[in-house]
Formats: structure tokens, C-alpha cells, sequence
């Protein structure tokens, strides 16, 4: 019961954590390949006094496991730029109720990697989720440069990248230690960012701004990673994908609370559908 509780309080405060990445978003005056990049720097250090105060080790065993973790860096960084961006352009809750087709999406993939064929069940419920899809951007279906065009475009993009890095990391390298893995892959992240970033932005940043910036790198990064990692090995994968599905809701909640962003009626109705089919398909993927 003791583990339960430890492993439900933190996949909460996990999904509280990152749930606030919808308003680093917004409030960082910076583009999401900047905002991508520091973020990672951030947690590179993080994680660092995190392994050695635990005294656990972070070198990979062999190149092929290095060159692989560090390709697994590039699909993350690639997933959150995208993200970032596709909150930037739109609303948060365009953002992460597009990034929350990659269950389905997952499901989708996932037959590729273990060599089965696709079932129908989960083939009906990736169009019903491309449906959920194309009621959010019928708004501006015409307008392939709108808002929520553009956020639904870059959020599924972000999915897509997202189910790809989680497939690759869970058939290939499941056996390394899952700090050891982020904290790789976070330096890929960072040393394939760094050539882009605005630096003259970056210079122009108030305290406020960097103070910001320090809280997504180790709250909404480092420690809500590690929280999820920890609660994965004390629930049930039904539960943490479950409860995970809030995520979106308390990101628009705060969205709303903290800056007033109302989502669109279409944007409502389709990213419910979207949730409904992921926690769907999570009560029938025990």
C-alpha cells in the first residue's frame, strides 16, 4: 500500500510538472529551439547532481549504445522544439491536446517493432482520432497558416516523434538505466541545438525570465521525468497512461487561469475525442 501511495503522489506531481510546460511556452520570450535547447542544458547539470549525489553511473557500455542513446536525444529534442513551437503559434491547449494523439499513434506503430500484424480495433481507432484531428482545425480548415492549423500541425508532428523515440528506447534499449538514458539523451539535445539558438535574445532575458527558465529545466524536465520513471515501476502502465491523460486539461486550465486563453468550441469537442480514444485504448493495453 506504502509503495502505491509513493508511486501515485508521484506520478500527480509529475504530471502537475508537466503540465506547466504550456505556460514556460508562453511566458519564455524566446523561440522553442532556444527555449528547447537551455532547457536541456539545464537538466544536464540537473541530472548530474542528481547521479552523483545517488552515486549511480552515467557512462554507456559501448559505441553502439552511444550512437544509438544519442539518436534517441535528437528524436526528443526534435519533440519538444516541435511542441514548444506548436504552442507558441497557437493556444496551449491546441498544443497538447494535438501532442495527445501519440497513444494512438504509438499503437499504430508499435506492430512494426514486434513484427505483428495491426489489429482493427486499433486501426478504427486511429481514424477516430484523425477525425478529432479534423473537427480541431475545421475552424480554419482554409487556412493552412491559421492558429489552430498550424498548432494541430506541429502538435501531431511532435506525437509522431514522440511515439517513435518512446518505441525505439522501449525494444532497443530498455536495458539501460532510465536516468543514464535522459541524461544522454538531454546532452544530444543540448550540443544538436546549440548552432540555433538566438543568442542576442537570450543576452536581453531579465532574472524573472531566467528564474523561469531554471524551473522548466529542473522541475518541468529533470524532476517530472524522473517522477514519471519512478511511478511507472510502482503502477500499473494502465494507470500512469490514465492519469496522464489530465494533462492536457490542467495545462488549459492554467493556460486560462494565468492568461486567459479560452479554447475554441471545435478545439473543445476534438480534443475530447482524442483523449476518449487514448483512454480507451489504455483500459484495453494493460
Amino acid at each position: 500500500m506504502t509503495r502505491y501511495f509513493h508511486g501515485l503522489s508521484s506520478l500527480y506531481l509529475a504530471v502537475f510538472l508537466l503540465s506547466l510546460n504550456g505556460l514556460f511556452a508562453k511566458l519564455i520570450p524566446l523561440d522553442a529551439t532556444s527555449i528547447t535547447q537551455l532547457r536541456s542544458l539545464i537538466a544536464v547539470g540537473a541530472f548530474l547532481l542528481f547521479c552523483r549525489f545517488r552515486r549511480r553511473p552515467l557512462r554507456l557500455q559501448c559505441v553502439n549504445q552511444f550512437l544509438g542513446v544519442y539518436a534517441l536525444g535528437i528524436l526528443l529534442g526534435l519533440h519538444w522544439a516541435t511542441f514548444f513551437h506548436a504552442m507558441q503559434v497557437s493556444t496551449v491547449a491546441v498544443g497538447m491536446l494535438s501532442l495527445f494523439s501519440f497513444p494512438i499513434i504509438t499503437i499504430l506503430l508499435e506492430p512494426f517493432f514486434i513484427k505483428e500484424k495491426l489489429k482493427l480495433k486499433d486501426f478504427s481507432a486511429g481514424l477516430i482520432v484523425l477525425l478529432g484531428v479534423a473537427v480541431m482545425v475545421s475552424s480554419s480548415v482554409t487556412d493552412i497558416r491559421g492558429s489552430v492549423f498550424q498548432g494541430v500541425f506541429w502538435g501531431v508532428m511532435s506525437a509522431i516523434l514522440f511515439s517513435l523515440r518512446n518505441l525505439i528506447q522501449k525494444y532497443h534499449y530498455s536495458s539501460v538505466p532510465s536516468d543514464r538514458l535522459m541524461f544522454h539523451q538531454v546532452i544530444a539535445v543540448s550540443l544538436m541545438l546549440l548552432p540555433f539558438i538566438d543568442i542576442s535574445k537570450i543576452s536581453l532575458m531579465s532574472s524573472t525570465n531566467w528564474t523561469v527558465l531554471l524551473m522548466l529545466g529542473v522541475l518541468s524536465t529533470a524532476t517530472a521525468h524522473t517522477l514519471l520513471t519512478y511511478s511507472l515501476k510502482q503502477l500499473p502502465a494502465k494507470s500512469v497512461a490514465l492519469i496522464g491523460c489530465s494533462q492536457p486539461l490542467i495545462a488549459s486550465i492554467l493556460a486560462w487561469l494565468v492568461m486567459q486563453e479560452i479554447p475554441q468550441l471545435s478545439v473543445a469537442i476534438g480534443g475530447g475525442i482524442i483523449l476518449s480514444v487514448a483512454i480507451y485504448e489504455s483500459l484495453q493495453k494493460r
